[in-house]
């Protein structure tokens, strides 16, 4: 389901300016969770943190089902941004854990391919739902499911004490965050990454969703045709991502990155067929391939030095700049000019921010606490 968030929202009669407004809100949901989530880490209270994801996600859906009231998009908004935190959070913390110096693309690999067959599943029946127009039918089973999910998880974390093994250091205070410096130049990367995930999560599943002229079967039988395409395509490059020159591929994958945005502003329901559909496929291997590149690195950094610290960081700097990059787009697209057009204008503004990302990794002055 949260891969239709953006299409849920848009059927229910909000702008680009309303859904930019959803994001900004789920920002500010996210870091006012992440204070929270940092203290239940601290603490080892695994299942309430794996818990809370699913509580949380069903909190959202429930809202969702009960209608389109402004007032309830918004505290959707800020819930959904909480589900998000204890999440991703989360499961940042554990990939770390899992990791090692010399496999982090291969792992991370590993993990796409699942998420892909995963995904495949859920954009199959979500697309179906959708486009039988069984609306709350949907959200019905992303509820039960997450439900579910929460029952299965609180079974399993009562079997297994594993994550107890996983040593924690205190929670962090804002003050600490707020002075976060390396010699990786990443507090100028937290703060554009945030932004091209939710525009590829959001604004780019909208676009799609245009592109098929609004057919959500149509849009939940490409998502899938990606997911295999691409699927296959780690199973070939995963491993040989950690034998070369990380440097090089990393450069290549952020002038692929690029690249992609600049297809995503190109890319007119006017056009033809083919077009459009090999556009979506090639943005979608030159985002995929740069996030492989993009994970290795932050991964093998985060690992360095105090990985925990730089992981919740990297929240709090992205999910601030978030709730200020989405209020300004809201602002900016209050007006009369079609959704694609303001989409394709959006994509086109950000290419050339891109291009920051090669700054990632390279060394500038010591670090400072």
């Amino acid at each position: 389901m949260p891969l239709f968030i953006a299409v849920i929202l848009w059927d229910k009669g909000l702008t680009i300016s309303d859904i930019a407004s959803f994001i900004a809100l789920t920002a500010v949901g996210f870091i006012l969770a992440l204070y929270y989530w940092d203290r239940l880490r601290a603490q080892h209270s695994w299942t309430k943190l794996i818990s809370l994801s699913f509580l949380l996600q069903s909190l959202f859906v429930m809202l969702l089902i009960w209608g389109s009231h402004d007032y309830l998009i918004s505290i959707g908004a800020l819930v959904n941004g909480a589900a998000g935190c204890f999440y991703w959070s989360t499961q940042r913390l554990l990939f770390q854990a899992i990791t090692e110096d010399n496999n982090t693309g291969n792992t991370f690999g590993n993990f796409q391919i699942l998420v892909v067959f995963a995904l495949k599943v859920g954009v199959l029946i979500g697309s179906y739902l959708l486009g039988m127009e069984y609306f709350v039918g949907l959200l019905v089973l992303s509820l039960a499911l997450s439900l579910l999910g929460f029952v299965w998880v609180n079974k399993s974390l009562n079997n297994h004490t594993q994550l107890d093994k996983l040593k924690q250091v205190p929670a962090f205070t804002l003050q600490q965050v707020a002075k976060f410096q390396d010699q990786h130049r990443s507090s100028l990367i937290f703060v554009v990454d945030g932004l091209f995930l939710f525009l590829e999560s959001y604004f780019w599943m909208l676009t799609i969703y245009m592109l098929t002229q609004e057919n959500v079967m149509q849009l939940g039988l490409i998502l899938i045709a990606l997911s295999i395409l691409l699927a296959l395509i780690f199973f070939v490059i995963k491993k040989y991502i950690d034998r070369v020159n990380a440097q090089k591929i990393y450069r290549i994958a952020v002038l692929g990155y690029a690249f992609s945005w600049a297809i995503r502003g190109f890319l007119d329901k006017e056009m033809d067929s083919l077009v459009i559909y090999s556009g979506l496929l090639l943005a979608a291997f030159l985002s995929n391939f740069f996030r492989l590149a993009f994970n290795k690195r932050f991964y093998d950094i985060a690992r360095q030095d105090k990985p925990t610290r730089y992981i919740i960081c990297k929240s709090y700097y992205s999910q601030f700049m978030l709730v200020v990059f989405f209020s300004i787009i809201a602002v900016f697209t209050m007006t009369s000019d079609t959704a694609i057009h303001q989409l394709q204008v959006i994509y086109y503004l950000c290419t050339p921010l891109v291009l920051v990302y090669f700054v990632y990794g390279q060394r500038s002055k010591p670090m400072s606490e």
